[in-house]
């Protein structure tokens, strides 16, 4: 199978949609030997910030001189960014391979009569098989929806984060926040210990799980906080510093490139969590944890690039949470300069909170459709609609860029927000066009 195959397959699988629930799943896992148990995992989950946590762990233990796999979801470019082992992107040819040998094993099971697995299940079994032929010694693996129901909920973790808990994907985990907590506490296993930043209800939710599992739990603001933070730049990186104690005093003084509140929260449970995996790991070091802190990186995720003169934020905000952490983001950093704004939202997310955050007066948005997600992502012109006269709908996402450069000015910022479905193209035409 070459890459090009191996994608048409995984696009082929997308009919099947989502399906919660761990049969198939375990029965592959099964099939392949079960590639989960050949190494340590922190399992993580959470309605935002899960995928800077999990970059966050993976990158305190690679620095520690550890083989780590990561994976994460959804992609911005390629799917081989969903698999990766310390700070480098599986391949295009093993990942063909290891997902060959995958399909080989469906395909067996089909036969004898197992449902035919989701994508995402494909390609979690695609990377507990990799990493496992590729002998790393922890994997840090992200929750893909949900968590009790997930297809990554079959592994027995060293510790599980669930980072926080709100509104989001209430088609499969509920209407209200107790609902989707409970989902997110599903990951919890019993004598696991769990760290989290959720609160309120949703807290008392995973605080009763985590009790019934026997399961030690270390919760912000309890176990660890925030003691001061503060907005730096380094060169010509953004990011701040940040100073988090736990229960026992034990400061840590760490900078990351990662800006905003949110980021310093993930930050603070990341330590949490390689703090609890320092007393099991020998490797670790308080030096080693906070150089890879220090070099994490997570693309589009308020992530700052310079082009042609012009300062373009590319930032999810694809949620009511998310989009608040980009208003507080924004607002630290640039105060409130105007901007131009390109933005595709789906049509189940919260279009009116996020619309009321990232949208503030004098600015002037340019409004479009995630193309590989046409049938959920709101119409250019409804979305215009939606957010005044100020905004336009445009036809697509570079024409949108190019009419963002033709509108601003060098030192102008333009921000593209609303979805991570569109910040892939974004990444590619700033890269033409920085290349000239």
């Amino acid at each position: 199978m070459t890459y090009e195959e191996a994608i048409s397959y995984l696009e082929s699988t997308s009919t099947f949609g989502i399906k919660p629930g761990l049969t198939r799943i375990q029965s592959i896992l099964d099939a392949l030997d079960n590639p989960e148990r050949a190494y340590k995992i922190i399992h993580v989950t959470g309605t935002n910030g899960k995928g800077s946590t999990a970059a966050y762990i993976s990158y305190a233990l690679f620095m520690s001189g550890l083989k780590v796999g990561r994976f994460t979801s959804p992609h911005l470019e390629s799917y081989t960014e969903r698999i990766m082992i310390n700070d480098t992107m599986i391949s295009e040819e093993a990942f063909a391979d290891a997902l060959d040998n995958v399909r080989d094993v469906v395909n067996t099971l089909t036969k004898k009569g197992m449902e035919y697995p989701t994508q995402f299940e494909l390609l979690t079994a695609t990377a507990f098989l990799y990493f496992k032929m590729q002998t790393v010694e922890y994997a840090v693996i992200e929750v893909g929806l949900g968590g009790l129901l997930d297809s990554t909920n079959v592994v027995l973790p060293e510790v599980s984060v669930i980072t926080n808990v709100t509104i989001d994907h209430t088609a499969y985990c509920g209407t209200t926040v107790e609902e989707i907590a409970k989902h997110k506490a599903g990951i919890i296993k019993a004598g696991v210990p769990v760290v989290t930043a959720a609160q309120s209800s949703a807290l008392d939710i995973i605080e009763n799980t985590a009790q019934e599992k026997h399961a030690p739990l270390y919760v912000y603001n309890k176990a660890f906080s925030i003691d001061s933070r503060s907005a730096i730049t380094v060169g010509d990186t953004k990011g701040q510093m940040v100073t988090i104690s736990d229960e026992g005093g034990n400061p840590a003084m760490l900078f990351t490139k990662l800006c905003g509140i949110h980021q310093a929260v993930n930050l603070s449970c990341a330590l949490m969590a390689v703090r609890l995996l320092m007393t099991k790991e020998s490797k670790i070091s308080e030096e080693t944890m906070r150089e890879g802190f220090a070099r994490t990186e997570w693309p589009g995720r308020f992530e700052i690039l310079s082009v042609d003169g012009r300062t373009f934020i590319l930032d999810g905000a694809h949620n009511a949470a998310g989009s608040e952490a980009f208003e507080m983001t924004y607002k630290e950093l640039f105060q409130n300069k105007p901007k131009t704004l390109i933005m595709a939202i789906m049509k189940d997310k919260e279009i009116p909170q996020i619309i009321s955050q990232v949208v503030k007066e004098g600015d002037r948005v340019f409004t479009v459709a995630a193309q590989s997600q046409l049938e959920r992502s709101e119409t250019p012109k409804d979305l215009a609609n939606r957010i005044g006269d100020n905004a336009t709908p445009i036809s697509s996402v570079s024409s949108a860029l190019e009419e963002a450069i033709r509108e601003t000015n060098t030192g102008d910022i333009v921000a593209i927000c609303g979805s991570l479905y569109i910040l892939g193209e974004v990444r590619r035409w700033l890269r033409q066009k920085a290349i000239g």
